[in-house]
């Protein structure tokens, strides 16, 4: 009779996969970790702001009549002296009568004229003029310091800080603080361009509609007796957006699953391969030590 009798000095195997070891203890603990962290910054990236912006072309109802909010200083003359017009872009035709009820006139204390208050114009292709009502002769000039000059929604405080980082105020008031010392008989022309914006400014969806605009100058010599000032509007068909994407809590239910769901996944695989991989390497390494052999 033949005996055959074999010892492995190698570490003992798990039985299978589902074993216990000190590796699957290790994975466990880490994934755990992963996972608290993952949830962590999908709740915190949930709850955040997050701001998107876009361009569209497209024809924006409900704006036949634009808001103006105007703080200028007419220099050198009284208020009795200056008036306020609305007129065509080519021949110069009165469209419509500058409504002042919510404009405030006053004389200051250097003899100019301080105006102030909203208004609106009519949306075509027109200027709004400051002129004069009359002057003692031809060669007069019309001095003036602007504080600012909005169109369209005025965003406040509230808003602005919602979007400092992304839209500088400055865009929508570019004649901030602006003074023109004009040269006698001679008008002075800014040419702005202005392009409508919806604004969000929250979740519930609340939106205002500021105009961005940029400008030129222009100082052609007056054919009149009476130089003006003049805001020529230049429409573009163009809209800037800018939004605050919505979430869902259904959404964030979705992401919190998945993220939990991937890291087990990982762990799993990670775990059955670091298994699989110790299994073949202490099967190479530990051969078959002794053999015997009796009759």
């Amino acid at each position: 009779k033949a005996v055959v009798s074999t010892q492995s000095t190698g570490r003992t195997l798990p039985a299978d996969l589902t074993a216990k070891s000190k590796s699957g203890g290790v994975i466990s603990v880490v994934t755990l970790v992963a996972i608290f962290i993952l949830l962590w910054a999908e709740v915190g990236h949930f709850f955040s702001e997050k701001k998107y912006s876009t361009i569209m072309v497209e024809r924006v109802t409900g704006h036949d009549r634009i808001a103006l909010h105007l703080n200028m200083t007419v220099q050198g003359y009284g208020c009795h002296a200056i008036y306020m017009k609305y007129r065509t872009r080519t021949k110069g035709y009165l469209i419509d009568k500058v409504d002042e009820s919510k404009i405030k006139k006053e004389d200051d204390s250097r003899g100019g004229c301080r105006i102030t208050g909203e208004t609106s114009v009519v949306k075509v292709p027109g200027y709004l003029e400051v002129a004069l009502r009359k002057a003692g002769n031809k060669e007069v000039a019309l001095p003036h310091y602007i504080e600012f000059l909005y169109l369209g929604d005025n965003t406040g405080e509230g808003d602005e800080a919602i979007w400092r980082d992304d839209i500088p105020e400055i865009v929508f008031n570019p004649l901030r603080e602006h003074e023109e010392d004009a040269e006698p008989g001679y008008h002075t022309e800014y040419h702005l361009q202005l392009v409508h914006t919806a604004l969000q400014v929250g979740r519930d969806g609340n939106v205002v509609d500021p105009y961005q605009y940029s400008y030129s100058t222009k100082y052609p010599k007056s054919k009149s007796p009476y130089p003006s000032i003049k805001f020529f509007f230049d429409w573009s068909p163009i809209t800037i957006k800018y939004g605050i994407k919505d979430y869902y809590y259904s959404d964030l239910g979705g992401r919190l699953i998945a993220t939990i769901g991937g890291c087990f996944t990982i762990a799993m695989f990670l775990h059955t391969f670091l298994i699989s991989s110790t299994q073949t390497f202490l099967l190479r390494v530990s051969p078959l030590t002794s053999t015997t052999l009796g009759a």
